[in-house]
């Protein structure tokens, strides 16, 4: 915001006066509730009087204050808030640019930008780029966090990339929010995914997603369950996203329910060697008849979590499909406790034949499990 005061100042110098006017009060408070919709009051003696620099930045203060229900801004206050007079440029741009309607954002992602692959690869100029695949439809607002904001009405499913380059490498907030309405019918079609490049190349994908150092909030409050029962799917999501760090967020998949589909969970944290811990509860709104392939490589290679949630997988019951748990924790060598149960029984004691035929099983290489040595031999993986 402070280079966005700076160019309004810098509009009041003479190189900026051939096209400006000065303004009265009365243009400042009819401008903002043109724009805005919003009425500020007039606090001055008499609204044609001049308007000053403070005059302006104050009465945006007001603004945002009536917008958001509580002040965002102290403008009003701040080093440019003079007694120099305000003119047409500058209170149309203030107008325009600072004024803001907060909005609460459902999920966000930091992403550091600051080298840590191999430019040799994928070019020093990826570095400042950031996107992600959405397969759904709906209207859903970006808060890239450098001042961008991108409202994206979708009204198809088919998967589409969404891009940002940054000015310089940094650390950045990208917020997410709005409501699907429909998803891709392909099985294969992430709904969202950040391991995506608008560049088709493996290397870019894995560029991409080791910019990702944490995600908060809930990807379900956005691609929900909808109320014909059509499910999301988050397979790939946040693939070799391996600079992710801590914990997943408790209410990630908030606003998910019912039966799974076919690979809803497959490789969504594939990769992620920094996450610690899984959350309980994190699939608790799954419920109903397994999927094929809906937890494959969900977890797998995320070599530092160190335990499984009891009723990590909901309240799933029913006939086994193909591949449902295949190398679901695969090599995640830092699991100790108990492998995951549902209701008090081990997975494979509800299906003791469905990791039958895996390359490898849901526990291949979890040796410090307490059941490791007990469990069906194709669990840990069909050759052992």
């Amino acid at each position: 915001m402070k280079k966005i005061l700076v160019s309004l100042i810098g509009c009041l110098m003479a190189i900026c006066a051939h096209a400006a006017q000065i303004v009265n009060v009365d243009y400042v408070h009819k401008l903002i509730a043109q724009k805005w919709d919003i009425s500020v009051p007039i606090r001055a003696d008499n609204p044609m009087q001049v308007a000053n620099m403070k005059y302006l930045l104050t009465a945006i203060d007001v603004a945002n204050e009536i917008l958001n229900g509580e002040p965002t801004t102290n403008y009003g206050n701040g080093e440019f808030a003079t007694t120099q007079v305000a003119d047409t440029t500058a209170t149309n741009q203030a107008v325009e640019t600072l004024i803001k309607k907060e909005i609460e954002y459902e999920f966000s992602i930091t992403i550091d930008l600051y080298p840590k692959t191999n430019s040799d690869i994928i070019g020093p100029e990826f570095l400042t780029e950031f996107n992600f695949n959405i397969s759904a439809s709906g209207e859903f607002t970006v808060d890239w966090g450098d001042g961008t904001v991108e409202t994206i009405v979708k009204n198809n499913t088919t998967e589409t990339n969404y891009s940002h380059n940054y000015v310089k490498a940094d650390v950045y907030t990208i917020g997410l929010s709005g409501q699907a309405t429909a998803y891709s019918a392909y099985p294969s079609a992430a709904t969202i995914e950040f391991y995506s490049s608008s560049v088709d190349d493996f290397y870019h994908k894995d560029a991409n997603a080791e910019k990702i150092v944490s995600i908060d909030g809930s990807l379900g409050a956005i691609f929900g369950t909808l109320a014909d029962g059509t499910q999301p799917r988050f397979a790939q999501t946040f693939y070799n996203a391996f600079n992710m760090t801590g914990s997943i967020p408790e209410n990630l998949f908030a606003g998910i329910s019912g039966a799974p589909v076919m690979y809803m969970f497959a490789y969504t944290f594939y990769g992620c060697s920094g996450l610690t811990s899984i959350p309980d509860g994190l699939f608790a709104g799954i419920s109903g008849a397994p999927a094929s392939s809906m937890f494959s490589s969900t977890f797998a290679y995320c070599s530092k979590l160190t335990s499984i949630p009891e009723n990590l997988f909901g309240n799933i019951s029913g006939t086994a499909q193909v591949y449902m748990f295949d190398s679901t924790f695969s090599d995640c060598t830092s699991l100790t406790g108990p492998s995951a149960r549902i209701n008090g029984k081990y997975l494979y004691e509800i299906w003791p034949n469905a990791a039958s035929g895996y390359d490898y099983g849901p526990y291949h290489g979890c040796t410090g499990l307490s059941d490791y040595s007990s469990m069906p031999a194709a669990w840990r993986s069909y050759n052992d």
